[in-house]
């Protein structure tokens, strides 16, 4: 019993002193830069769609919007393993783990129901029985999962990103819900781009102008 407690101590020992390097090595830079990046995947993606065909259209906005995922990753992973480096931290470590484990989830559930959406699409509109045009659930369902996995990761990290996510979930649930709707005083089908570039874009500028100024760039 003795050694199960000791271990159970030097455990929250771990966790309590771990915290705030956590919190010190987020880079609010990437935020920002992740903000900024998202308004330019918005506004190629209406580029796209306004000047090619159909389906020309959806592939090459697949390619947008996978590299605006994949540079904003790339921003957040380098920068915040600058700030590790300057504190001799790891590359890799259990609190790493804990949060790909946790993204997870998140991540493999919007992509499916944005594939599900998609092939709904493809599916009547090349011969196949007509199905309703669900495109608008898209912004939805990506704000929807990021959101829960930024609460979920603000468990492991700081409560910044816990606001992050529950600002996405909150903004999920009217775009869901009204997104066949046209919003006043824009163009009928654009409502998509200005919730995109809200969350993802303006959403990510303020979350990383509030950590750069709470814990640094």
């Amino acid at each position: 019993m003795d050694a199960e407690r000791a271990t159970a101590e030097l455990k929250v020992i771990r966790e309590l002193m771990e915290r705030p390097i956590r919190c010190s090595t987020m880079s609010g830079a990437s935020g920002v830069i992740a903000g900024l990046v998202a308004l330019a995947g918005v506004a190629a993606d209406y580029f796209v769609s306004a000047r090619f065909e159909r389906d020309e259209a959806m592939a090459i906005n697949i390619l947008v919007w996978a590299g605006v995922f994949c540079t904003a990753l790339a921003a957040n992973v380098v920068l915040t393993r600058l700030r590790e480096m300057q504190r001799g931290m790891p590359f890799w470590s259990g609190v790493k783990k804990r949060i790909l484990l946790t993204i997870l989830p998140p991540f493999v559930l919007g992509v499916g129901l944005t594939a599900a959406v998609m092939h709904r699409w493809w599916v009547s509109v090349h011969g196949g029985p007509w199905m309703p045009n669900q495109w608008g659930l898209i912004p939805a369902i990506w704000m929807g999962c990021y959101g829960l996995a930024c609460w979920q990761v603000g468990e492991i990290k700081a409560r910044e990103l816990r606001w992050l996510g529950a600002a996405f979930v909150l903004a999920a649930l009217p775009t869901a819900a009204f997104w066949q709707y046209s919003i006043p005083g824009v163009t009928e089908g654009h409502a998509a781009y200005w919730t995109l570039g809200a969350t993802f874009g303006g959403f990510h500028i303020v979350y990383g102008i509030i950590v750069w100024a709470r814990h640094g760039g």
